[in-house]
């Protein structure tokens, strides 16, 4: 049965309004969004969208949420422009501080700051909001606790499972953010205009993939930056604590700049929904969407980029694994035996030992390990942590697997363990050995006696 998808390719990272702007490039409609939120009791939120060439030439999808006529970051609402906003503020700005001041970080952020993004709630902590001058004053505002969010999904009018997802995803940012901090995370507070951003952002990335028909998500590995970033908390590490916690589990590749590329917001959303990588999946492309961060960059497109696809359901007896292998020459037959067995118990599909000849004639033995796509990395991690080996070659591959399950045989001695065969031609019960042995033993009887008796063959009908 074919189903519908989103594969995300974060080319520079990911943050909210580049998840947001990419469905809505796709086709997803920013007014019945914002009609579900201000239905949930989000004021007078907006969302703004447009379309315009980035540095690279490329049309893509620009998003900025507004607050009242503000941008909901508390600067102003850019009128009409054809440059990007210096500091990509349009996305969840959803850190327990506000920013009333200029931040210096032209080289830090190449989406939004949304690093540091909710804190420890103290009674009486505020922080004094300016707007620019002759900009539409932000609407005032107080601290939203994650509780306060999770009911403000509840009463968004949408399936039942996009409010699902935008609770999931809001969920680990709390707990990213409260593990951060070393509080709880009902001590988590987001303040009022953080909040409609983020919730803006994420209720609104949720509300897009029902739109779109989406059953599925799956995400190239993100983007992360080098070096420190800074914010109005002063010099942060880079990615920031919150993202470094949602990155946990993920794979990431790091690039040689000193910025920001994926924000807390955008690890929140592909931690949370994502399935992982989507290299390997058999689909058709129906749609393609893009979403920029509001600054350019030199390097490579600022960009995310999102394929709207219908997955193609593989034939029957086929999937989709990873092969790990590996050559070694210096380690005792004792610890290469070990090692099968705790791949096996760690959740490797099969593992297999095979005699090669090396470098200075050395005899060795190749280690060959069939994995889940989403278990490879874990694996060979485990086996150079496991054995004398200093390197794994990996590549994809597709087994074809016949349909099998347990089942019994009836043997003179008592029943045995068998494993059902659909071949071909027929179905085969074969024995397994360990529960034929102990029969044979437990009679007295020799073990080959009872393996033939419990074999069995029924030929496929003509």
């Amino acid at each position: 049965m074919v189903s519908r998808a989103v594969c995300l390719d974060p080319v520079a990272g990911a943050s909210g309004d580049m998840i947001l702007a990419a469905l809505i490039d796709l086709g997803a409609d920013p007014g019945e969004i914002v009609r579900a939120l201000r239905a949930a009791g989000l004021g007078e939120v907006d969302i703004r969208f447009e379309r315009r060439a980035c540095r690279q030439q490329i049309v893509c999808g620009y998003v900025e949420v507004l607050d009242g006529g503000a941008v909901a970051d508390g600067a102003p609402a850019a009128t009409a422009h054809a440059h990007p906003h210096p500091h990509d503020h349009g996305h969840a700005h959803d850190h327990g501080h506000d920013h009333p001041h200029p931040h210096d970080h032209g080289h830090d952020h190449a989406h939004a700051d949304d690093h540091g993004h909710a804190h420890a709630h103290e009674p009486g902590h505020a922080h004094p909001h300016r707007p620019a001058p002759g900009a539409a004053a932000a609407p005032a505002h107080h601290h939203r606790g994650l509780r306060e969010i999770l009911a403000l999904i509840e009463r968004v009018p949408a399936p039942a499972r996009a409010r699902e997802r935008a609770a999931r995803i809001f969920r680990r940012l709390g707990e990213a953010e409260a593990a951060v901090h070393g509080v709880a995370v009902e001590a988590v507070h987001f303040h009022e205009v953080g909040a409609v951003d983020s919730i803006a952002d994420i209720v609104g990335i949720c509300l897009a993939l029902e739109q779109l028909g989406v059953e599925r998500v799956f995400s190239a590995p993100l983007k992360v930056g080098q070096g420190t970033i800074r914010c109005a908390h002063g010099v942060l590490p880079n990615p920031a604590p919150a993202t470094a916690r949602l990155l946990e589990g993920c794979e990431v590749v790091c690039l040689p700049l000193a910025m920001e590329l994926t924000t807390p917001t955008g690890a929140a959303v592909i931690s949370a929904l994502s399935e992982g990588p989507w290299d390997s999946l058999p689909m058709r492309v129906l749609r393609t969407g893009t979403g920029h961060g509001r600054r350019d960059l030199e390097a490579l497109p600022n960009i995310l980029r999102a394929f709207l696809v219908d997955l193609a359901p593989r034939p029957a007896g086929r999937d989709a694994v990873t092969v790990i292998e590996c050559d070694i020459d210096d380690q005792t037959p004792e610890v290469t035996g070990a090692l099968l067995e705790d791949l096996l118990a760690a959740g490797a599909l099969d593992v297999s030992i095979s005699p090669v000849q090396m470098k200075k004639n050395r005899p060795g033995s190749r280690l060959t390990v069939l994995a889940a796509p989403s278990e490879a990395s874990r694996l060979g991690a485990f086996i150079l942590e496991h054995s004398s080996t200093i390197g794994v070659r990996t590549w994809p591959a597709e087994r074809m697997v016949l349909k099998r399950a347990a089942a019994s045989a009836d043997t003179p001695w008592g029943a045995v363990v068998c494993k059902r065969i659909e071949r071909p031609d027929g179905v085969e019960l074969t024995p397994e050995f360990e529960s034929a042995r102990r029969l044979a033993s437990a009679c007295g009887v020799p073990l080959r006696h009872v393996l033939d008796a419990a074999r069995r063959w029924e030929p496929k009908a003509p």
